[in-house]
């Protein structure tokens, strides 16, 4: 009996570029041209030119197949260049082409299975690049090995859409069509023409474009910006890493790759600039959104001569809050009675650091007998606050800030967070309230010392406000409404989530300071960090063409955020589904996690509307349209949207 035989495509099924089109690299290459003096066009008419050269080698082919020598033969001629420039330009190519050839890991398992099933395999391109130079390139990427067949269009004078190409490697092996089996990406190619011969066909299509990666890209046409092409590159790339075992997986690696990765590498990538220029030696990368800024971090200085000291602050909100707001009786109010949709007892006594047996017996008896972990209606909230901020009991309250005060300072100083030193903060954002307060923690005789806080957004300044500079990088390059759409903050939130838990306060052990922190909650731990790791995928992917995917920072900054604000704006079901479905919590001490979108039926819907305790926090309109009665929500948002333009309320 025949053996069995596996074929398979090779461009965007076992290879792909770095660039988001094939076309794209032609610009590139006459960048190079242009620097080395081969041509004095510009890189889209360099682009254009070769493609026509393409397209007219292959009328002049009775094949209409055509190799490499073909086609820069037209393009001498069009370009009129002698044949030392002809053949500088066919190397330049040649040498673009094999630099930014990569394999598709996620294919490599696949591939190594039919080769143990099948002994040799066979790889069929429709290509016009001699066997001779992509075999080297695949076998160097991990695709082919020796012994495996290659055959290429240019060379058999026949592709894989007529049946030419599946007739020449049958003629090759030996092989039988009804025990055959061909891969590829190209539906009729690939495909249905190995269908009409008999053939098994897979169509696989990981390779092509996500419609963010073609967002990227910048371009629908035929030519795009080198940098824009290498950014979507990078995005799919780090996308194909590995094969992912559910939708799921499958959809929040793509959203990694394809919105969180490109964003925080900008975001962080722009802050060791900036901090370079402002001449600060350390970052402080605040827990827990910093995890991933800090790793981001680690990766953008791997090589660098002279790294900036970038270091994990452990801590939160909760452990560092009350020197500033003790100073404002507005802000001291919201600290015990915030308008989250959860707050109870605890939350303030732990917010305010006091004893809960002290507090309970003080209490008056309508709020002694409140279970300290409900929640608390509006009326309770405003009737504890009270109680609590009464004259008589101010020196209790900052008695009890204080025992904190000096637990938090002895801790900044046993990681060196001192005042004096060229010192910044990162962190998702959005008021400053840690700057401010670890400008308190660490300053002297009532001094504030100015840090630096570098933050992917900012609302406007708190009161009182920082006494460092506070930078935002979407409030830089592209301003986000996040006064009017909370749900900005927690969806970037939750893009940098981290695998740790809360810190609510810290341990002396010895000479030094350990942070004590809580259960991570109702969150997928696993999930984070597969998160994480395709965000570094494609770090590390945009990374190994840096060079030349340069551009200025407020384009890439830009085109960053267009990524995440089309996720934030046109989510798809699925995305509103899965995002939406994640657990958050809005409180200073976390209790109790919500989603972003809830599954509401009209009527619910209705009365979510017309009244806002009876939504999700932080509610993600978008995705909640996602997920149905879109054109009601739609209505409600741009009424809202123009609610807040009349009161002249910035965003």
């Amino acid at each position: 009996m025949t053996a069995e035989t596996a074929s398979y495509d090779v461009f965007d099924t076992v290879v792909t570029r770095t660039f988001a089109h094939p076309r794209d690299l032609f610009v590139h290459v006459g960048q190079l041209a242009s620097q080395r003096g081969l041509t004095a066009l510009d890189p889209v008419a360099f682009a254009r030119a070769r493609w026509e050269s393409e397209l007219a080698a292959r009328k002049r082919s009775p094949w209409t197949e055509v190799l490499l020598d073909d086609i820069h033969a037209v393009l001498a001629q069009r370009l009129g260049v002698d044949a030392t420039a002809a053949a500088a330009l066919k190397a330049l190519e040649l040498e673009t082409e094999s630099r930014h050839l990569r394999g598709i890991p996620r294919m490599r398992a696949t591939l190594e299975a039919d080769r143990v099933r099948c002994g040799r395999l066979v790889f069929l391109s429709d290509m016009y690049l001699p066997a001779a130079i992509l075999r080297p390139w695949l076998e160097r990427e991990g695709a082919a090995r020796a012994g495996d067949l290659l055959l290429i269009s240019g060379e058999a004078r026949g592709n894989k859409s007529s049946g030419a190409l599946f007739e020449s490697a049958r003629a090759a092996t030996g092989g039988d069509f009804s025990r055959w089996h061909h891969t590829g990406d190209h539906p009729f190619a690939d495909v249905a023409k190995p269908r009409q011969l008999g053939m098994g066909a897979t169509h696989f299509t990981a390779a092509h474009l996500t419609p963010r990666e073609k967002l990227a890209r910048g371009s629908s046409g035929e030519f795009a910006e080198t940098w824009r092409s290498l950014l979507a590159g990078a995005m799919r790339l780090a996308r194909l890493e590995q094969a992912p075992a559910t939708p799921r997986e499958e959809l929040l690696r793509t959203v990694a790759a394809n919105v969180a990765g490109p964003l925080f590498y900008g975001f962080v990538r722009w802050t060791l600039a900036e901090a370079r220029r402002r001449g600060l030696r350390r970052l402080y990368f605040l827990a827990r959104d910093g995890q991933i800024f800090l790793r981001i971090a680690h990766e953008l200085q791997r090589h660098a001569a002279e790294p900036i000291e970038c270091v994990y602050l452990p801590g939160s909100r909760l452990v560092f809050t009350g020197p500033a707001e003790f100073k404002d009786a507005e802000s001291l109010a919201m600290l015990t009675m915030p308008n989250a949709s959860f707050h109870s007892l605890r939350q303030t006594i732990v917010q305010l650091g006091l004893d809960e047996t002290e507090l309970r017996r003080a209490l008056p008896p309508a709020l002694a007998s409140v279970p300290a972990d409900d929640n608390l209606s509006p009326e309770t909230r405003a009737q504890f606050a009270a109680w609590l901020l009464a004259p008589e009991r101010r020196e209790w309250l900052r008695a009890g800030v204080n025992r904190r005060m000096e637990v938090a300072r002895a801790y900044l100083a046993s990681i060196g967070l001192r005042a004096g030193e060229p010192l910044g903060l990162v962190d998702t954002g959005w008021l400053g309230s840690m700057q401010r307060n670890l400008e308190i923690l660490i300053g002297t005789s009532g001094q504030p010392a100015p840090l630096t806080g570098f933050y992917l957004g900012l609302l406007p300044p708190p009161t009182p406000p920082t006494a460092g500079e506070r930078v935002g990088y979407a409030n830089a390059f592209a301003p986000l409404p996040l006064q009017r759409e909370e749900s900005h903050k927690v969806l970037i939130e939750l893009m940098a989530q981290s695998d740790e838990g809360q810190v609510v306060g810290f341990r002396r052990d010895g000479e030094r300071w350990v942070p004590i922190a809580k259960d991570p909650g109702p969150v997928n731990l696993a999930e984070i960090r597969d998160v994480q790791e395709t965000i570094l995928r494609f770090v590390r992917r945009a990374g190994n063409v840096a060079e030349e995917m340069q551009a200025p920072d407020d384009e890439f900054a830009r085109a960053a955020w267009e990524l995440y604000r089309d996720l934030h704006d046109r989510p798809t079901r699925p995305e509103a589904e899965i995002l939406g479905g994640l657990p958050h919590a809005d409180q200073l001490y976390e209790q109790r996690h919500a989603g972003l979108c809830a599954p509401l039926g009209l009527g619910e819907l209705l009365r979510a509307l017309s009244n806002y305790r009876l939504r999700p926090p932080h509610w993600w309109i978008q995705g909640q349209a996602a997920l149905g009665s879109a054109a009601v929500l739609r209505s409600f948002h741009f009424l809202k949207k123009t609610w807040w333009r009349l009161k002249g309320r910035p965003e």
